[in-house]
């Protein structure tokens, strides 16, 4: 179940991780441009000194800002205009020996670039660039990759938000069908397993005779036997409220499915047939409806001294009413028949049939119902849409 302290925690681990990422590609984004500036400098430095030999050969206005650098007599002269005058030799020297060089430098308060280009017998070119468009550049590419990421986050920790709040239900539904389970679980098998281990102890505490061996292993069979159909039961319900177990639905005869539950069925002492009803048409999964009809047939029996099966069409409906002559339900434990280990009264069972009943009539968009007869016995009616 998502509470409060986990949804926060839910959401603050997705702005995190989306800040990690986006902060990641943003890196990469801006050291990308801030190379492709750098590029710029120089691609710039490269047309002034091309610029300069140019003039040199053709006499047509030099760039602002380049030098003509000597570095073996240490001196420099300025080509065209200059509007910044800083320490040219420590930026020419780096070209003797690998032809070109660059360098970033303040001055004056400025950022600026050089790009040197040696031609030969110690004399360089050297042209400086004003840093301040590609800084600015750099300076938005940075705050938008900050604001970028700060978005990023703000869009995760929204969605996660949102993806919470809608799948919180579905979540506390399965937190639910898993505790409902292991409690319910609990329940059934804290029975079986006080028999078991009475029927064991009691057998082991001193020697005793074959039929008392055997009464004792054939408690501890019975009680092995009810608890794993129990554990059945329970993982079956399990699944439904889940939603994992879906009808495949198909054209059914719902009369003829009442007649063969009714054949099928067999308790000592209870009669158990379907008497002639209409010709109903359901759309509906065989076994599942199957297993419903043996389910309420089977808690019936078990109170009752003859249980009958009926079918008929109510409206644009059809109805299977079971119907038994036994003692009928405790009439403040009626709205509750279909729940979880309610007994109707003292001689049905504590198990799972009902609930399961009700909740596979629900997956075919159909309801249960129970309730008493006015002379004696109990009613459970099935009703399931016609199928058109």
């Amino acid at each position: 179940m998502i509470t409060t302290p986990n949804r926060i925690a839910t959401i603050a681990a997705t702005a995190i991780a989306a800040l990690l990422l986006t902060g990641a590609v943003a890196a990469w984004w801006y050291s990308d441009v801030i190379a492709d500036e750098r590029e710029l400098s120089i691609a710039q430095g490269e047309e002034q000194v091309r610029q300069i030999l140019y003039h040199w050969r053709e006499e047509a206005d030099a760039p602002d800002n380049t030098w003509q650098v000597q570095i073996r007599d240490g001196w420099s002269d300025p080509i065209g205009e200059s509007f910044v005058e800083p320490a040219l030799l420590p930026l020419a020297e780096p070209a003797i020996e690998d032809q070109t060089a660059t360098a970033e430098f303040d001055f004056l308060g400025d950022k600026w670039f050089s790009y040197a280009v040696h031609l030969g017998q110690g004399e360089v070119l050297v042209a400086i660039i004003d840093r301040a468009p590609q800084d600015d550049a750099i300076r938005r590419a940075f705050w938008t990759a900050v604001l970028g990421t700060l978005l990023a986050g703000l869009a995760a920790g929204a969605t996660a938000f949102w993806w919470t709040g809608r799948e919180a239900p579905a979540l506390r539904q399965a937190h639910g069908v898993n505790r409902d389970f292991i409690a319910d679980a609990a329940h059934e098998l804290r029975t079986p397993l006080a028999i078991i281990q009475a029927s064991s102890g009691h057998a082991l505490s001193r020697e005793r005779s074959n039929d008392e061996y055997r009464e004792s292993l054939q408690e501890i069979l019975d009680a092995t036997e009810r608890a794993g159909a129990s554990v059945s039961a329970l993982l079956e319900f399990a699944r439904l409220e889940a939603g994992q177990a879906q009808p495949r639905k198909a054209p059914l005869r719902l009369d003829l499915l009442a007649e063969e539950v009714a054949a099928g069925v067999r308790v000592d002492g209870t009669v158990i047939e379907a008497e002639p009803g209409d010709a109903v048409v359901v759309d509906a999964d065989d076994a599942l409806l199957r297993q419903v009809l043996d389910n309420i047939v089977r808690n019936a029996a078990a109170r009752a001294g003859k249980v009958t099966l009926t079918t008929r069409f109510d409206g644009q409906t059809a109805v299977v009413d079971v119907i038994d002559d036994g003692p009928g339900f405790d009439p403040q434990m009626l709205p509750h028949v279909f729940e979880r280990f309610r007994r109707g009264d003292q001689s049905g069972t504590a198990g799972l049939g009902l609930a399961i009943a009700k909740t596979i009539v629900g997956l075919h968009g159909g309801t249960c119902e129970a309730s008493n007869n006015d002379d004696q016995g109990a009613k459970l009616s099935i009703t399931l849409p016609v199928k058109n």
